[in-house]
């Protein structure tokens, strides 16, 4: 376990001094925003360190969300000015969080580097080893205590003038939880070498055993789902906040610092109002367009970032700082959807033009062009696990995968471009569905499977987990067990359901049937009662009840759960914690509010909790054995394995 204890070196290295090797070890997580990956750096000195790095290349929402919002591609992406700004606000909060609370630190930045294949931004930082707060009863545990640290933090930070921070640690933001790690330090000893306090009194008081590590300072989207925060920003006079500081406030907080943060201080207010300046932003200060020292920076940032893109050489740089009419049309073709960068790259680069030419004129050079560019896609496909390893494309077919790259997920384009993935989906939901020792199997592995995840993030003990994998070798589970395999085959044909959904509606609002955007939400629905009365008919020599999972399985989505809810007959300890594992997968998939450590997730698992202790008394047959609710939140125990890393 790493020490928390950190020191901030009063003088840091400059942002701009990037290692001169990373080697990429892992990814450790995908948000709205960035990608978090684990890496091993390497400096010119010969200095080695691993590390974790953001790579702040979001998908086309997040950048559509940002232009729509400030007229301008996403800041952390292109804009020099906003990722050191990133930089120093991390250092800042830092030297206020050391100097204030002993309980709470900072990732701290490490350096900055442009990534030219990926066309973004990095932030390198410090790897913490940590893991997310644990599940607990409602009116106390870690996320309890977490929440608390937040909202103590929060207002100092809207104190201090950094108020488009405070929405980063914010217990409003449902997601926010996520950006911190909970890290267990040393315990202090007494005189004869024993812990004064034990690990599992430090988990339930929350004492000095825990501290928690904020990783992650940088918003992904503009902070309109608080009032608390519009306001703020209102009163600044822009209409969507984003990482904003109160400039004044923060010069007058220069005091509530350490002396050698003041420098870091001041380059963050620097680079935040550069970096302000150089955006459109139409609804920030608008009246501040009619500066011409503002037009002046917005241009010089612009011909700054075109050249850091490779849109523009060197001969169009110094033509577009010369001539404002060069520039006002090579800005003006940049508004152009979709074609709009390759309109400036074409303008802009006397090579990419040249090139163009050899295109319509040499025919080898045009195979060749189109060669390298096949191939380079399929690989970039391959990677995505869009297409197989050894997957041959041909021309036809080149542009059939664009289609399909372009508008469908990962998973689906596989499904569609692969027949050996659709042959293998085949067989194995055959197998699901008719081969009994391969049903009980993969409803074995399936369970072991959750059981580690939630031992190796800590919610439930290992006397829990072994009491928990010895009951599902129960043969009463297996009637159950095998219908539960059943119905996670039959969600094998999701994504051509999905399709016939979407065709279906698009039917409907043409002109068609009602039926025809109603009758594919029937599909799977149907599917699982057809198993379920399948089920039935196979143990009805020996009286296993069905009746519930029937019903059940008729409700769309929620329907999987059919044999969860039905085995809380004989084996009530096994369907609880299968129900709790489900509440924490839809907290965990609800788009914009929910994620992993998010208080969605914990909200829907208490919220089961409270389900559960209604259903009991309606559903348990005497005799049956359950574990108390608050039995399955976290126990002492020894060092656990598989630890949740992050950064």
């Amino acid at each position: 376990m790493k020490n928390l204890t950190v020191s901030i070196p009063e003088q840091a290295a400059p942002a701009e001094d990037p290692p001169s090797h990373v080697r990429v070890v892992s990814v450790l997580g995908a948000g709205r925003a960035a990608t978090a990956e684990l890496v091993d750096a390497t400096w010119p000195d010969g200095r080695e360190e691993r590390c974790v790095e953001k790579v702040f290349a979001p998908g086309r929402l997040t950048r559509l969300l940002y232009r729509i919002a400030f007229a301008a591609p996403f800041a952390y992406q292109s804009n020099r000015h906003a990722i050191r700004a990133c930089f120093y606000r991390r250092r800042v909060v830092a030297a206020r969080l050391q100097q204030t609370r002993a309980d709470v630190r900072v990732a701290l930045p490490l350096y900055l580097r442009y990534c030219q294949r990926r066309g973004a931004w990095v932030l390198g930082s410090q790897w913490i080893e940590g893991r997310g707060p644990v599940i607990g009863r409602e009116s106390g545990g870690e996320m309890a205590r977490l929440i608390s640290q937040m909202r103590d933090i929060e207002n100092d930070l809207v104190d201090l003038g950094l108020y488009g921070t405070g929405w980063q640690v914010s217990p409003g933001a449902m997601v926010s939880t996520a950006n911190l790690l909970v890290v267990e330090t040393p315990s202090p000893t007494r005189t004869d070498g024993s812990q004064s306090c034990a690990k599992t009194a430090a988990i339930r008081s929350g004492n000095d055993c825990l501290k928690s590590v904020i990783i992650d300072l940088e918003s992904g989207i503009p902070a309109v789902l608080l009032p608390r925060y519009l306001r703020l920003s209102w009163r600044n006079a822009s209409l969507f906040p984003f990482d904003d500081l109160d400039a004044g406030r923060l010069a007058q907080a220069k005091e509530r610092l350490p002396a050698w943060a003041h420098r870091d201080l001041k380059s963050l207010i620097h680079h935040s109002q550069q970096w302000k300046d150089s955006e459109v932003a139409i609804f920030r200060t608008p009246w501040n367009w009619l500066s011409g020292r503002r037009r002046r920076h917005y241009r010089t940032e612009a011909i700054r970032r075109w050249k850091l893109e490779r849109r523009i050489d060197s001969a169009s740089e110094q033509k577009l700082q010369a001539s404002r009419g060069s520039w006002s049309l090579f800005w003006l073709l940049g508004l152009f959807p979709i074609l709009g960068r390759r309109l400036q790259v074409f303008l802009g680069r006397e090579r990419h033009r040249a090139q163009w030419r050899q295109l319509f004129t040499h025919p080898r050079f045009r195979l060749a062009v189109l060669r390298l560019l096949k191939a380079r896609k399929v690989r970039q496909w391959q990677s995505e696990k869009r297409l197989p390893r050894a997957h041959m494309v041909s021309g036809a077919g080149f542009a059939r995968h664009i289609v399909l790259a372009n508008t469908l997920p990962a998973r689906w384009h596989r499904w569609f471009a692969d027949p050996r993935q659709r042959t293998l989906l085949w067989h194995r939901s055959q197998r699901m569905l008719l081969n009994r020792n391969y049903q009980t199997a993969r409803a074995r592995r399936t369970f072991q499977q959750i059981v580690r995840r939630w031992r190796s993030r800590e919610w439930i003990d290992a006397e829990i987990a072994e009491k928990l994998l010895r009951d599902f070798e129960d043969p009463k589970v297996g009637i159950y067990a095998r219908g539960l395999a059943k119905h996670l085959a039959i969600k094998a044909f999701s994504p051509l359901a999905s399709i016939m959904k979407l065709s279906g509606f698009a039917l409907t609002i043409t002109g068609g049937s009602f039926w025809y955007s109603v009758l594919p939400f029937l599909l799977m629905p149907l599917g699982r009662s057809i198993i379920t009365l399948q089920s039935w008919w196979v143990s009805r020599h020996q009286r296993t009840p069905h009746a519930r999972a029937f019903f059940v399985g008729l409700i769309p989505t929620l329907g999987s759960m059919a044999f969860i809810t039905q085995m809380y007959s004989s084996l009530p300890a096994i369907s609880e914690f299968l129900l709790r594992d489900s509440a924490s997968r839809i907290g965990q998939r609800l788009p914009i509010y929910g994620g992993a450590d998010s208080r969605t997730e914990h909200a829907l698992v208490h919220a089961m909790d409270a389900f559960i202790r209604i259903l009991r008394p309606v559903m348990q047959s005497p005799g049956g054995q359950t574990f108390p609710i608050h039995d399955f939140d976290r126990a002492g125990s020894e060092d656990l394995p598989d630890k949740r890393y992050a950064a």
